[in-house]
């Protein structure tokens, strides 16, 4: 009872907390947090992936469902791992299949959001092996490109913190103990006197800096997905749309709607149920083009690229797939979407591959300016000690 009465005011100040961010409309930043902290210990990607195609192989071997599942827990046991990521996401999903429920039901508690919104739609469309398939494919070569661009980021951003470091312990300790030796160190002219300036400098900015990129990802992550009607504190989504990263974003929504709807009509689904799948586990962004989608093919009665414009698709994807729509016969339409997906794939990657770029020239220039000056300063501050002693 005392337990009870103990946790009681901390579940009743965490609910009014939660309340309070629900009325300023976003509530969703924290449990978005919450849950990705959540998957990154107990459900790493990389263990879900796995998994999932380690279940694909089973089934794809003449296994039913449940033995999949049971035979990848057993696995797991064997291994002395009776916890393990795969012991319970194969619980879960065992006991959803024996309620009778869907395999999407039973992954909702281990999974990723994107991973079991796959299946759910793979299952309504009966081809969840299609769709699965392409998008690990993609998001494979997705995370291919974005690991080369970051591993070749990792050595300008090492060398970028330690001259930062360097300026900022000059400044915090450096000045502070030479003064107390009687030295003056802000008497030092030229170069070194530059550094000296430089580290104060970056001592001042450097939690602004840190701050608003913190708060800037922070707007990026509660916006992606949701900001979608005008606000007073952020420009038009269209605008937002055509800067980085919202544009790399954009890229890739529209690749995976496309993808989406080219596998589900190549399994014979007509547009109109195409995008009523789609629906049920869209973001509110893509709700957006959805629904424009929607609006074309009841409105109109002409070739897919006709359904598909809705300022989604860049200029040049969308010359390709109208090009392809135009083509006689009933497999045309499934043929251009697939081609609009993959060219939108590629149009997403050149983008992140120019964007990876772009940040990797400034990281250096800007190294090569704060380093330049540090690593002078630093040389010529010993033949300018002997001077600075004797004026003091």
């Amino acid at each position: 009872m005392s337990q009870q009465n103990n946790n009681t005011p901390k579940s009743a100040l965490y609910e009014g907390f939660l309340s309070y961010l629900d009325r300023l409309g976003v509530s969703f930043i924290l449990e978005d947090t919450f849950k990705s902290i959540r998957m990154a210990i107990y459900s790493p990607r990389k263990k879900q992936i796995a998994y999932l195609i380690d279940f694909d192989e089973w089934v794809s071997d003449g296994a039913n469902l449940l033995d999949a599942v049971r035979e990848i827990r057993m696995a797991s046991i064997k291994q002395g791992n009776k916890s393990s990521f795969e012991v319970r996401a194969s619980n879960n999903i065992e006991s959803a299949l024996i309620n009778g429920n869907s395999i999407s039901d039973g992954m909702k508690a281990d999974f990723s959001e994107d991973l079991v919104s796959i299946f759910r739609i793979g299952e309504e469309a009966e081809s969840v092996r299609e769709l699965f398939q392409e998008y690990i494919k993609q998001e494979a070569e997705r995370n291919t490109v974005f690991k080369s661009g970051i591993s070749k980021l990792l050595q300008p951003i090492g060398l970028l913190l330690m001259t930062v470091s360097i300026l900022i312990g000059l400044n915090d300790y450096g000045i502070p103990m030479a003064s107390k030796y009687g030295i003056n160190l802000n008497l030092l002219s030229g170069i070194s006197g530059k550094m000296i300036n430089l580290a104060q400098t970056i001592s001042w900015l450097w939690p602004i800096v840190c701050i608003t990129l913190f708060g800037s990802w922070l707007v990026y992550k509660s916006t992606k997905d949701y900001y979608v009607k005008r606000s007073i504190f952020l420009p038009p989504r269209e605008l937002l749309d055509k800067v980085f990263p919202y544009s790399i974003h954009k890229e890739y929504v529209a690749m995976g709607i496309v993808q989406k709807i080219g596998l589900l009509s190549k399994v014979g689904m007509p547009i109109h149920a195409c995008v009523k799948v789609l629906s049920k586990t869209a973001t509110p962004y893509e709700m957006k083009y959805y629904e424009l989608i929607r609006r074309n093919a009841t409105s109109s009665t002409g070739t897919i690229a006709d359904y598909l414009d809705v300022g989604l698709l860049n200029t040049e994807v969308f010359q390709r797939l109208s090009g392809i729509a135009k083509q006689e016969g009933a497999s045309s339409k499934v043929k251009a979407i697939l081609a609009a997906s993959r060219e939108n794939g590629v149009a997403a990657k050149r983008s992140l591959n120019k964007m990876l770029l772009s940040i990797r020239v400034f990281l250096w220039l800007l190294f090569a300016f704060l380093g330049g000056i540090t690593s002078l300063g630093l040389v010529l501050l010993t033949f300018q000690l002997k001077d600075i002693i004797t004026i003091n």
